[in-house]
């Protein structure tokens, strides 16, 4: 019995949150992030011509690749958002500084606002294909570089914070 009550604690201690490798992990995620929104300025380069006549994609089609675009987005903001989530609750009940739980809790405004764009993408994914007739493939184009823009400005700051956090574990001893 004995035995058994030990083995079943050791599983336990091994999935004790490892607050640095959260904060590897979170990055990881940030640059697949970056990876999907290159990809969404090659979508907008698309957009651009989708209302000419001898255009190869339409409106119908952008849509669907927007919406898979922000599915993938949405992917990774939801990884993010785990480690985030699991890293403010570590700092809170770890003794760690006061500078490690306010990046953390930077972190998850900064997810937050990230979340924000991605839903705009999303919004601007549905309304392509209705909007065929009036909205101009440049215009498109145009709204697709600023959300993009506006999500990789976001994820840069994230970046920066989950490196100063980093930093703030490794200094203060956190088990990596």
């Amino acid at each position: 019995m004995h035995t058994t009550t030990h083995n079943a604690a050791h599983p336990a201690a091994q999935a004790e949150l490892c607050l640095s490798q959260l904060v590897l992990e979170a990055q990881d995620f940030t640059e697949s992030l970056r990876t999907v929104l290159r990809a969404c300025h090659a979508i907008a380069a698309l957009a651009a011509g989708a209302t000419n006549p001898h255009a190869t994609v339409n409106m119908d089609g952008l849509g669907e690749l927007l919406h898979l675009h922000s599915d993938a987005m949405e992917q990774r903001l939801d990884a993010i958002g785990v480690r985030i989530d699991a890293l403010r609750t570590a700092t809170g009940a770890r003794d760690t500084s006061d500078r490690a739980r306010h990046l953390a809790m930077d972190a998850t405004d900064q997810h937050t606002h990230m979340r924000q764009a991605q839903l705009a993408f999303e919004a601007v994914a549905d309304m392509a294909p209705c909007a065929a007739d009036t909205l101009t493939g440049e215009n498109l184009a145009a709204a697709l570089r600023v959300l993009a823009d506006a999500m990789a400005e976001r994820t840069a700051a994230m970046d920066d914070m989950l490196d100063a956090l980093h930093a703030v574990l490794v200094q203060e001893g956190q088990p990596a």
